[in-house]
């Protein structure tokens, strides 16, 4: 049973959607895990989605839950009990993981991901059942592409979204709804071993990476014991990827 702890992150995350937890691991623990994304990003895996730059490298990898093994060490450090103990105070609620994903932005050649918000991917029935956590494994700034987030922006439930036209990013917020929120853009500056938790409805999005610094992050999703999931909102999100992948290719 859930036992309520102080969290002290919890009153930022409400309040403006997110929350960012500074040197919260120290650099040999980030090295391994580099160590073990640069297995991932050599291997050709199957049976998950992965969106490469126009120069082939690695952009993002999707349900990596799904094919490593228990003992692998993303897998591990998923269930890390820092991170668990911190989450499940924010949701009031024991937590388990829902999904785990690199966004690995190369030097030069990282792509932007459109303004969008989570849970209009993930369908869970209410948005505060749900989130996701950010964590850097380099340097994450402005210059090389980090998430940037509209604050509040939770509040505003989830918003209708389009075709992005995006690999790894199906769905956008349209550009019109973002020029009419009021409302301030933050980008928060990361060193390794630094993460954010953010809201599953936070409006969040980054821009191209041009720098001469790769930008590498590990993104494991958390949610409730008891969330649900839509399964008509899934069902018509789902035509909604398939038709994104066929404009894509017919792009290129």
């Amino acid at each position: 049973m859930y036992q309520k702890k102080n969290n002290k992150y919890k009153q930022e995350f409400l309040k403006n959607g997110f929350c960012v937890v500074k040197k919260a691991f120290p650099k040999s623990s980030i090295a391994i895990l580099r160590k073990e994304i640069k297995k991932i990003k050599n291997a050709k895996l199957k049976k998950i989605p992965e969106h490469f730059t126009k120069d082939r490298k690695v952009n993002t990898v999707h349900h990596l839950d799904r094919v490593l093994k228990k003992k692998n060490i993303l897998v591990k450090f998923a269930q890390n009990k820092k991170l668990k103990n911190i989450v499940s105070d924010i949701l009031e609620s024991n937590v388990k993981v829902r999904n785990i994903e690199l966004f690995l932005k190369p030097k030069k050649t990282g792509m932007m991901s459109p303004f969008h918000q989570d849970n209009y991917y993930w369908n869970i029935v209410n948005n505060d059942k749900a989130l996701n956590l950010w964590l850097a494994c380099t340097e994450s700034n402005s210059k090389n592409g980090a998430v940037c987030y509209i604050k509040k922006s939770h509040k505003l439930g989830i918003l209708n979204h389009e075709l992005s036209y995006a690999p790894g990013s199906s769905q956008k917020v349209p550009d019109k709804i973002i020029k009419k929120i009021n409302l301030k853009k933050i980008t928060p500056k990361l060193k390794p071993g630094d993460f954010i938790i953010h809201h599953s409805a936070v409006i969040h999005g980054s821009k191209k990476n041009t720098s001469n610094m790769d930008r590498e992050g590990l993104v494991i999703s958390f949610k409730t014991l008891d969330a649900k999931v839509n399964k008509r909102k899934m069902s018509i999100y789902r035509k909604k990827v398939k038709e994104n992948l066929k404009k894509l290719k017919q792009l290129h």
